[in-house]
């Protein structure tokens, strides 16, 4: 959003609070009585919250941005509830654009250092929480948690699972390195549900490259399976011809996360292109000795028939290992 004071009266309330600004900051900006009902009647300014507006034209640009939009909200509470908070937890989540197995809520969290009850109202929770300043960072013209900071609250409080699949969205958008989430965790460390987020920061994993990978890779390890290397290039000396999700090297088992293959670029191949290929592909890695083995959602989400599978699978790679060197 771009605000120019030679044109809007307005322009340094609405940097300072997001955009988003009162009848009362309007009417100090110079606006009379006359102009505030005639640009609400006319739908130029669009009430957010009670007390709180925003101009149509902002809230265009942001409608399809669900980031943005979100951070607009958050703009607008903060603007009602007068003091030191920031966009927290989910809220954090949303503006930054983590991954989720949940589907977005409507809902806004925000933290604050000074006391309060943690209470939830008006489609808002607030909740009590130590910010240090390297917790805190602006987004879209917002206070929000920083993204190590929001990624080890919703670790410490949601089911690990879900935990690591926030961890590794943003470690994935490159917003938030592992050093980073060690050094919030150790800031934490007495906080309740930091064993969890540390459980969680354990198993993140800056190669995971889609939310199905992440779900697969918590459930392998509640299974006991031995934790695969992910996101490997195979081929002859320096010419990989394929990169996998997960592999075993000790059984020459591979793992795919979506049953499909892997290929740089599909360009205006046909369907019929795309499966000769992985038929190719699929043939160089078993005269290579790899098994392959497929799986989706339903497989990710049934634990004990994945491990089932994959375990099969490192039989069969053990039997055909005996007496071979194993190498990838």
């Amino acid at each position: 959003m771009v605000f120019d004071p030679e044109v809007d009266p307005l322009c340094g309330v609405k940097i300072r609070t997001g955009g988003v600004f009162t009848l009362a900051q309007a009417r100090h900006a110079g606006y009379s009585n006359a102009e505030m009902r005639r640009l609400v009647r006319g739908g130029v300014w669009v009430m957010l919250r009670r007390g709180v507006y925003v101009e149509q034209s902002v809230l265009a640009v942001v409608s399809l941005d669900p980031q943005r939009r979100h951070a607009l909200r958050i703009a607008a509470l903060l603007l009602v509830l007068n003091r030191d908070a920031v966009a927290g937890g989910t809220s954090a989540a949303q503006i930054l654009g983590l991954q989720s197995l949940a589907l977005p809520t409507l809902e806004l969290v925000v933290l604050t250092s000074e006391p309060v009850h943690n209470k939830r109202r008006n489609g808002y929770v607030i909740r009590s929480a130590a910010l240090p300043a390297g917790h805190r960072r602006m987004r879209h013209g917002v206070p929000i948690t920083s993204p190590a900071r929001t990624v080890v609250d919703l670790a410490r409080l949601q089911p690990l699972t879900e935990a690591v699949v926030v961890a590794d969205s943003a470690l994935r958008q490159g917003c938030v390195s592992l050093d980073d989430l060690r050094r919030v965790l150790g800031d934490c460390h007495c906080w309740r549900g930091i064993g969890q987020a540390q459980r969680a920061v354990g198993l993140a994993d800056p190669e995971s490259e889609s939310v199905l990978e992440s779900v697969s890779r918590v459930a392998m390890h509640e299974q006991g399976l031995p934790a695969p290397r992910t996101q490997v290039l195979i081929g002859d000396g320096e010419a990989p011809f394929a990169r996998v999700d997960f592999l075993w090297p000790d059984v020459r088992v591979i793992g795919e996360a979506d049953g499909l293959g892997k290929y740089e670029s599909r360009g205006r191949r046909t369907t019929r292109d795309i499966v000769r290929a992985e038929k190719r592909r699929e043939e160089r890695l078993a005269d290579r000795g790899y098994e392959i083995v497929r799986w989706g959602w339903e497989d990710a989400q049934d634990a004990p028939r994945l491990a089932q599978r994959l375990r099969a699978a490192f039989s069969r790679g053990a039997e055909r290992m005996r007496g071979r060197i194993p190498c990838c």
